[in-house]
């Protein structure tokens, strides 16, 4: 019984990672339209933040991903 719980949990705790995973990809493509960055940082800088948090995100889910698929088989 405790063995279904902690593999309940952990589903459940990867599926909220890559809940939050996507919510950080969201923030790079609003980082890279300017809506989350201040206007005085130049264009470059608000583009190269927001690729990289976006790929940070993206990078999460896809670990989170296949951590799921690798406990399910």
């Amino acid at each position: 019984m405790e063995s279904a719980r902690r593999v309940d949990l952990n589903r459940i705790l990867n599926l909220v990672v890559m809940v939050l995973a996507v919510a950080v990809m969201a923030v790079g493509v609003l980082a890279i339209l300017g809506m989350l960055v201040p206007v005085y940082i130049p264009e470059q800088y608000r583009i190269i933040m927001g690729v990289v948090v976006f790929l940070y995100g993206l990078y999460r889910f896809v670990l989170s991903y296949f951590r799921l698929q690798r406990r399910e088989s």
